[in-house]
């Protein structure tokens, strides 16, 4: 008997931690769930127009990221051969 009532003690003192932490999770999902609902999200046309200016965009520092890597490229491979040749 005296076993049984401690391993009830323990079930109990394990479960209210287990059930705060339920609590506080179910408490801060139910905040995420108004907050998302306050959000003003875009229209098509707009989700179209924002992705085509960010591809460009992506799209000409690919660009000049290659020329840029190009150039430094002809630059520390040709130049110290031209010079010391």
């Amino acid at each position: 008997a005296g076993l049984l009532l401690v391993a009830a003690a323990a079930l109990v003192r394990w479960r209210q931690p287990v059930f705060a932490a339920t609590s506080r999770v179910a408490h801060y999902l139910g905040e995420v769930r108004a907050e998302v609902r306050k959000v003003t999200w875009p229209s098509w046309n707009e989700l179209r127009k924002s992705t085509v200016v960010i591809l460009i965009f992506v799209i000409i520092i690919g660009i000049v990221i290659s020329l840029m890597d190009f150039v430094f490229s002809l630059l520390l491979v040709s130049l110290p051969g031209r010079l010391f040749a």
